[in-house]
């Protein structure tokens, strides 16, 4: 991956360079959110790891502009200080994709790249996932084949019969493996914003959809809970 690091601290800032270099990233550091943001127009990043506290600006200040004025779909990994789970909300809701809290340790932040990675560059090497295409509207993730035009799901050749907004959930999760799917993008993406975050229907239907399709370790899959945030589906 091409790596854009804003991190104003130099020695997380090499620390941060040294563990992505030896994991054959390239990787390149800014310490200001002005310098980052006026080379973006001109450099593509498939990763931008953003400092949440910054000398002129923060972090989120740096994801709305990379969001909603320059339209960059790069991914998006914050680094934080502090468990503020209000930041980390806001953050996602924004667009951010993934969360980190300092110090950083290198075997995890490696680990949420390749996460993120995932949903850059799929491999089926890796996840088995092959690009849905307009002939062959097909996912195959893990032991599940995924079916867009049919709303169908099977595992290990097997259909499971699953509500509309039950596949809509299933569809939101195994599109996003080893990334945090907030509450507010299955909202948007099944119910279309009809909840507000206090209602327990989103949970009732991770549920049932966890049950169906036997979201465990012994089908290679786990489905999380992240508290506060929303869900994980990883691949194990």
């Amino acid at each position: 991956m091409h790596i854009a690091v804003l991190e104003d601290d130099p020695d997380e800032a090499r620390l941060i360079r040294q563990v992505l270099e030896e994991a054959g990233h390239a990787c390149e550091l800014f310490g200001t959110g002005t310098t980052l943001l006026a080379i973006l127009p001109s450099s593509r990043f498939d990763l931008l790891i953003l400092d949440w506290r910054l000398p002129d600006m923060t972090g989120f200040d740096v994801l709305k502009k990379v969001r909603n004025e320059l339209g960059l779909e790069s991914l998006v990994l914050f680094l934080s200080n502090h468990d503020l789970q209000e930041h980390i909300v806001a953050a996602l809701m924004a667009g951010g994709d993934d969360y980190m809290l300092k110090p950083i340790r290198g075997a995890e932040l490696l680990a949420r790249i390749h996460a993120l990675g995932r949903r850059l560059h799929p491999r089926e090497k890796e996840i088995g996932e092959r690009e849905i295409g307009e002939r062959e509207p097909v996912m195959q993730i893990g032991p599940y084949r995924l079916n867009h035009l049919m709303h169908t799901v099977e595992l290990r050749g097997e259909t499971i019969e699953l509500k509309p907004k039950e596949f809509g959930i299933a569809l939101t999760l195994l599109k996003n493996v080893g990334a945090i799917v907030s509450r507010q993008m299955l909202m948007e993406s099944v119910w279309g914003r009809e909840l507000v975050m206090t209602s327990r229907t989103i949970d009732t239907h991770i549920s049932q959809v966890r049950r169906k399709l036997m979201f465990k370790p012994e089908n290679g899959v786990k489905l999380s809970t992240v508290y506060t945030l929303g869900y994980r589906l990883d691949l194990l």
